[in-house]
């Protein structure tokens, strides 16, 4: 199982010149800070007679057969680090 563990952070000013897209053409400045609230994301390997390669629960459900088909791009990036789990994952915040 993997689960992952990251703070929400909050922009008080500079929003996305914090992107490499952005400021290596423009520059940038940015001031945020990080809270104690966080999205988990849990994965796990799913047995095949569940039907669906992948059950996704966050504010939605998710049954798919393919990872470009998950909508949480918090999972897809998960399972993008971790490609050979089939996968249970969800996002809360607490």
């Amino acid at each position: 199982m993997i689960i992952s563990r990251t703070p929400y952070r909050i922009s008080f000013f500079g929003g996305g010149s914090d992107y490499e897209a952005w400021y290596s053409r423009h520059g940038g400045a940015v001031l945020s800070v990080t809270i104690n609230k966080y999205c988990y994301i849990s994965l796990r390997r799913m047995p095949p007679f569940l039907g669906n390669k992948y059950l996704v629960f966050w504010s939605q459900m998710e049954k798919v057969n393919h990872r470009k088909d998950i909508q949480h791009a918090g999972v897809r990036g998960c399972l993008e680090l971790a490609r050979r789990y089939s996968a249970c994952g969800r996002a809360r915040v607490p």
